[in-house]
């Protein structure tokens, strides 16, 4: 309040002061302005009650009365004598004056009301943000802060500070940081944007954001101003996640550890399955040979069938053993990444399968360019496979043809290979890429069933995806995507 009457008390007497200079001006004018008595002086009570509020306004509104009464209106130097319209012009000027000052006061006081109501939505606000505001002399290191910086060190409102006190409130391994910032920013004016912890009076450890900068006068820093907020629930929640993330770390190095463990017991399973597993079927293809070729003409007829069904079941399971073997090793090992010609593979595949059947007569229609990103040793697999099985379900085609080409728009890494053979029923479309699944009988298309399974397996292993479609007797497609990091990968 002090602060208040001490800054009021000159707009007080300023506006006091405006009727005697009205009068001055006026009687120097007068011999120009007059009869026009009131001329000056309703101006000066306006500016009087604007300048000085209600009380400056009506004492300046009595003295300006007196003054025109006595020394610009007939009979002059007299109070009375006055005609009817001196009266009234007089009644109008007060009447005027007190207007002008209870107007003046009710603005004055809404214009308070604006400004307090302001300050207290921004406390309001500080509070609810948790920011606060701070600055210091850099010549007394003395300074203020807000309510809210206040409690943010567990003191209460209007505290006084200083500098070093400030810093005393920073944890010992925060301090020399925050220390060399305000040194930094006192002695070249160099802003700052700190993260540290704090422990306020009642002893609580908290994480806070402070922010100064430099205030400068004809190039000299004479202030440090700045903000500080409570970051500690943010900051809390940010080291729970930092602890999060390394534990799942550590879990994930833990887990492809084990992943590695129990893949090499599996490598080390799939090795002592084909040694120990192959060894009894070669002794029992052997011998079944032997006995058959020794003793074939004194054994009967059928005894000769068993024999060679014997070796055909030992051929057979060999045989499913390497389907088991090369199904395992597909989800298994290092996978490079590199440029693969599928359009050369497609190609020497092709003449492989024509070498082995001389005789058969397809018509191939392989697109020339087609690559993917993948392990060239696996895409071959993937690829001989699916091609395999075009060749093999068009075995029974008058006119079998296979093609390859690139499919969509050209956006994604997406391939299609499409025949003319025998086909399947979608709604078994399930059990198509089930390793040892078949849809044909073994005497119409033989084979094991792990083709397409193995097939799949490797493009998932990519990354990416296969799908196949079908009607008896029309052929099948089957179209695969595998990621390029050049192009989106979609089917």
């Amino acid at each position: 309040m002090a602060e208040t009457v001490t800054h009021r008390a000159p707009r007080f007497l300023l506006a006091l002061a405006l009727p005697v200079a009205a009068f001055l001006l006026q009687r120097l004018f007068w011999n120009t302005i007059q009869p026009y008595a009131w001329f000056l002086f309703f101006p000066t009570v306006f500016f009087s009650a604007w300048v000085g509020g209600r009380v400056a306004g009506l004492l300046a509104t009595v003295l300006s009365t007196g003054v025109v009464w006595w020394c610009f209106m007939a009979p002059l130097h007299s109070l009375s004598g006055h005609s009817l319209n001196n009266f009234l012009s007089g009644s109008v000027f007060l009447v005027m004056g007190a207007l002008f000052s209870e107007s003046q006061e009710r603005l004055r006081r809404a214009h308070q009301r604006l400004a307090d109501g302001q300050a207290e939505l921004l406390a309001r606000m500080s509070e609810l943000a948790k920011v606060g505001g701070w600055d210091f002399d850099t010549a007394t290191l003395r300074g203020d802060w807000t309510a809210e910086t206040a409690r943010l060190h567990g003191l209460p409102p209007g505290t006084p500070i200083n500098v070093a006190a400030g810093l005393d409130y920073y944890l010992p391994a925060d301090r020399p940081a925050i220390a060399q910032a305000v040194s930094e920013a006192i002695r070249h004016g160099t802003p700052y944007d700190l993260e540290c912890q704090l422990q306020d009076a009642q002893g609580r450890v908290k994480w806070v954001r402070t922010t100064g900068r430099a205030v400068l006068e004809h190039g000299k820093v004479v202030r440090v101003q700045g903000a500080m907020q409570d970051i500690d629930n943010r900051k809390r929640a940010e080291l729970a996640v930092r602890e999060l993330n390394a534990g799942l770390e550590r879990r994930v190095e833990e887990r492809t550890a084990e992943l590695r463990a129990a893949n090499g017991e599996l490598e080390g399973f799939a090795y002592a399955v084909s040694h120990d597993l192959r060894a009894p079927l070669r002794a029992m293809n052997g011998f079944s040979q032997a006995l058959l070729e020794d003793y074939g003409p004194v054994l009967a007829g059928e005894g000769q069938v068993f024999l060679v069904q014997i070796m055909e079941a030992s051929s057979r399971m060999g045989s499913l053993i390497d389907g088991l073997l090369l199904l395992s090793r597909c989800t298994r090992g290092e996978l490079r990444r590199d440029r693969v010609d599928l359009t050369a593979l497609a190609l020497r595949l092709r003449d492989d399968l024509e070498r082995g059947e001389p005789d058969r007569r397809v018509a191939w229609e392989l697109q020339p360019g087609m690559t993917a990103w993948g392990d060239a040793r696996m895409l071959e697999v993937m690829l001989g496979n699916l091609l395999g099985n075009a060749w093999k379900y068009t075995s029974q085609t008058a006119s079998p043809r296979i093609r390859m080409e690139p499919w969509g728009d050209g956006s994604q890494a997406a391939f299609r290979i499409t025949d003319n053979g025998a086909g399947f029923d979608e709604a078994f479309a399930d059990k198509l890429f089930v390793p040892f699944q078949r849809l044909h009988r073994q005497e119409e298309f033989p084979g094991l069933g792990i083709g397409l399974a193995t097939a799949q397996r490797i493009i998932q292993r990519h990354g990416g995806s296969l799908k196949a479609a079908s009607s008896p007797g029309h052929g099948a497609t089957f179209t695969f995507a595998l990621p390029d990091p050049e192009r989106e990968v979609q089917i």
